[in-house]
């Protein structure tokens, strides 16, 4: 929204001057230059001649057909000798014209000048084609305030169609994405005036299919992982009113627990899993040391049932991140690491231009490339997992994280223990 009341108020401040400017510049080359005699001066010089004329024209002995058809051949202001009686004027102004001698017209065709022959009792017609200055400036004013005008309406249209044009599309997509078709997004232009709202549209828009995407997974996990913990304590329960016997009773009620367990930490992880959304956490972004942190949390995780071998960075490593949120997603990837690998598990960082690559890896079967954009989803496990404990959540809570985090999850194959190798790709601290 910045941007766009930024560029109205430029666009409009550089219209105005410019086009002001460009007009000023303009109307300078088209005014008459100071060499030209101006349109009241030459009335007034075409005001002597003409008494000088009307004085020597007033005299039956002068031929004045011959002087007025040769002052026409060489002059632009044309003579002519109006007999008295045509010359209809009204009374006030025919007094006017008889006590002056003189008279000056105007009309459309431009300004006329007129003088009383008294002893030839005719009228001296001198026609020109001047125009008042005065309105010739009201019409060069009129032209160029249309101008001015007209040239700020283009600039704005111009500027104001790009906009059109994003809030149309702003508008379908946001119709688009009501009736139902989630994946609906907005391309987001560097040069749009409206990027930060299409940018929150889309955020929305994640947010929304994200809810929604949540809510399908929490109804599949009711209505499926779920049915088998609960289909063992009908089963149980039934067995144990069943029996008599106490040590059949005994092991029906630790079967009954196991299958309590199994329910209650899919519930948990499901909760877990549900809470690490982007809206509901703030990271506590620190900068720490990677290679000092790694090795205080690896010590923390000395129960894992295989030797960790740690292979830190030859410099210091800064980054800055969540500590609980990189240590919870260390902690999914260890426990992975444990229950598919076979004998060892390797920590290593490598360091790399802009990023920092934190790998964990295994000596286990690894994953199949095919199947490495399915096991981040929730619930899914690979072909090596059927016969392990577990719901497939591991991996989908620490793609979750890193979505929202910055500590991208990367799957390979590990070329030193040929397994499973999980990398979190972390920005390096400028």
């Amino acid at each position: 929204m910045k941007k766009l009341i930024i560029s109205l108020v430029l666009v409009v401040l550089v219209s105005i001057v410019s086009l002001g400017w460009s007009i000023s510049e303009f109307a300078s080359l088209t005014a008459p230059s100071s060499d030209t005699p101006t349109t009241k001066e030459q009335l007034t010089a075409l005001k002597l001649v003409g008494r000088s004329l009307a004085q020597s024209l007033d005299d039956d002995l002068v031929d004045s057909a011959y002087f007025i058809a040769n002052w026409n051949q060489q002059n632009q202001q044309q003579l002519s000798l109006i007999d008295e009686a045509i010359f209809i004027l009204p009374p006030s102004l025919a007094a006017q014209f008889k006590r002056d001698a003189a008279l000056l017209l105007e009309s459309d065709e431009g300004i006329s000048l007129h003088y009383w022959l008294p002893l030839t009792s005719q009228v001296l017609n001198i026609k020109t084609q001047l125009v008042s200055p005065e309105e010739i400036r009201f019409s060069w004013n009129k032209i160029y305030t249309m101008l001015f005008y007209l040239g700020v309406v283009l600039i704005l249209l111009v500027w104001v169609s790009p906009l059109i044009r994003q809030l149309m599309n702003l508008s379908k997509a946001t119709k688009t994405f009501g009736m139902g078709q989630l994946q609906q997004r907005i391309k987001v232009s560097k040069t749009s005036y409206i990027g930060a709202i299409e940018t929150e549209f889309n955020r929305m828009a994640d947010r929304i299919q994200q809810l929604v995407d949540d809510n399908k997974l929490l109804s599949r996990a009711v209505s499926h992982d779920l049915k088998t913990p609960i289909a063992r304590l009908r089963f149980g329960i039934e067995a144990l009113e069943e029996t008599q016997k106490e040590q059949l009773r005994v092991k029906y009620f630790q079967r009954l627990n196991r299958d309590l367990d199994t329910m209650e930490e899919l519930v948990s992880t499901l909760l877990s899993y549900a809470r690490l959304d982007e809206a509901n956490i703030k990271p506590d972004l620190q900068v720490i040391e990677l290679n000092s942190w790694l090795k205080q949390k690896l010590a923390d995780h000395s129960n894992i049932a295989y030797p960790i071998e740690y292979q830190a960075s030859e410099s210091a490593i800064q980054v800055c991140t969540d500590p609980k949120y990189l240590s919870m997603q260390l902690a999914n990837l260890l426990s992975n690491a444990e229950r598919f690998g076979r004998s060892a598990i390797l920590v290593r960082v490598e360091r790399q231009q802009h990023r920092v690559l934190l790998h964990v890896e295994d000596d286990g079967e690894g994953i199949d490339s095919n199947e490495i954009e399915q096991v981040v989803k929730p619930f899914v496990r690979g072909q090596q997992s059927r016969d392990n404990a577990g719901h497939g959540m591991g991996l989908a809570i620490v793609k979750r994280i890193g979505s929202w985090m910055g500590t991208e999850l990367v799957i390979g194959r590990s070329s030193a223990l040929s397994g499973a190798r999980m990398s979190l790709s972390i920005e390096l601290k400028s």
